[in-house]
This record gives C-alpha cells, sequence and structure tokens, in this order.
C-alpha cells in the first residue's frame, strides 16, 4: 500500500467504526480490528472527559 491509497486517520470513534466495518467486509480482520479498538479507545475517552466534567461541577 502506498501513500496515495491511504485516507486521514478519522477522529471521531464513528469514523474508526465505520472504518471498521468497511475492512471487514473486505476480508481485512487484523485490519478491522485494530480500527475497532480505535473506536473503542475513542469512546472511552469520551467517557473520561464527560465524567471528568460532572465531576468538577460536582466539585464546586
Amino acid at each position: 500500500m502506498d501513500g496515495q491509497d491511504r485516507r486521514p486517520l478519522p477522529v471521531e470513534p464513528l469514523e474508526c467504526r465505520q472504518h471498521a466495518e468497511e475492512l471487514l467486509a473486505e476480508e481485512r480482520p487484523w485490519s478491522s480490528a485494530i480500527w475497532a479498538l480505535l473506536a473503542i479507545a475513542g469512546e472511552l475517552a469520551a467517557i473520561r472527559r464527560q465524567l471528568e466534567k460532572s465531576a468538577r461541577k460536582a466539585g464546586r
């Protein structure tokens, strides 16, 4: 795969999930698994940010 075939990295977890589903449809399970893990990490980061925001509001 050369540089022209690469898409920019998605930022949103939903984009990562969609990319994982596309790769799974293309029968590329390892690549799909990596993108799925990135989607999970993105969701966990969003949850952590929300929990931190809630904790700051409760501490006022």
